[in-house]
């Protein structure tokens, strides 16, 4: 194919984001936008005014010719939006978080499978210069203590704050930090969360937790504690966000998106971030549709399933109070 052709069913802000990075690609065309927001669609095509507004994300599916999508929605919308362009053999870049059940996730990914079509998770840190650096320089070091945290306010989509919609901070934001975890550690055994309100008051609708405590216990033995909190008002100074991984001669310290840093005794290396991550994904997957492989993608929904069960087990962990076996 000489230009990758491209629609997207959703253009909101993340939407916009990789548009921003496909648009400065000589071998991309954007030809197919679908939001039930009018006005969604017309700022897209704003951008992309070679583009065309679709009535519906099948109608776009059937009639746009498309090499690959966009599926850039809510957490709750996703499904039946993956499964029917898997069923036409359109490759698909999906925003995490790629659904609030693991039935949805598993139906998805069998579609995608059956398919053999290339498709791509947005986990965009995995494509960051210095995490491919700290992966690398990790292998020749024992760890036994990971700690993270997410830490910070309430984003202004009106979806975010009803728990049924976005699975909550865990699953919405902190996955992040899940993911990385697994791309260096592997996979999880078992979740245990804590997770409290009562913090955050006067919002309608507003029926997650305020924070959250959670204790992954992986196959390698590693232990990990995330901590997530969205009561952070705009006043107080932030904590740097981010992963630190103990090892028993060095400290590595990732704050997202930012920098990582190999601490010993006597000696501090520091490696700020030089790459744009998310126009490497998306440059990453084009290249993947082009050459029809999609083993070139980092994060393929297969993989991305793993990340998304350990959230929902740490949701059911609070629910229940009990820890919850992965796998």
């Amino acid at each position: 194919m000489s230009k990758v052709r491209v629609g997207f069913v959703g253009c909101g802000g993340i939407a916009r984001y990789h548009a921003d990075h496909l648009l400065k690609m000589d071998d991309v065309e954007i030809v197919a936008v679908y939001d039930p927001v009018e006005e969604q669609m017309d700022r897209m095509l704003a951008m992309a005014p070679g583009g065309r507004k679709y009535s519906g994300y099948l109608d776009m599916y059937d009639n746009a010719k498309l090499d690959a999508v966009y599926v850039c929605i809510p957490p709750y919308l996703h499904g039946d939006i993956e499964v029917e362009a898997a069923k036409r053999g359109i490759n698909m870049y999906v925003e995490k978080p790629v659904a609030t059940d693991m039935e949805t996730v598993k139906r998805v990914n069998q579609s995608i499978e059956e398919a053999g079509i290339v498709s791509a998770v947005g986990f965009q840190d995995r494509y960051l210069d210095i995490i491919a650096r700290a992966k690398e320089y990790i292998k020749g070091h024992e760890i036994g203590i990971v700690y993270g945290a997410w830490i910070g306010g309430i984003p202004g989509v009106p979806w975010w704050k009803r728990k049924a919609q976005s699975g909550g901070q865990i699953v919405e934001q902190s996955i992040h930090l899940i993911d990385i975890m697994r791309y260096f550690l592997g996979e999880a055994e078992t979740v245990y969360s804590v997770g409290k309100a009562g913090i955050v008051k006067g919002i309608p609708d507003y029926d997650i937790e305020d924070y959250s405590a959670t204790v992954i216990s992986f196959k390698n033995n590693v232990v990990a504690t995330l901590f997530t909190g969205c009561y952070v008002s705009g006043q107080a100074p932030g904590i740097g966000n981010g992963i630190t991984f103990v090892c028993r001669d060095v400290r590595i310290e990732y704050e997202l998106r930012k920098h990582v840093r190999f601490i010993k005794k006597h000696s501090m290396k520091e490696y700020k971030t030089i790459e744009d991550a998310g126009m490497k994904a998306d440059r990453t997957f084009i290249d993947s549709v082009k050459a029809k492989d999609p083993s070139m993608v980092l994060s393929p929904y297969k993989d991305s399933m793993k990340s998304m069960e350990i959230a929902l087990a740490a949701n059911q962990s609070i629910e229940t109070g009990m820890p919850v076996k992965i796998g």
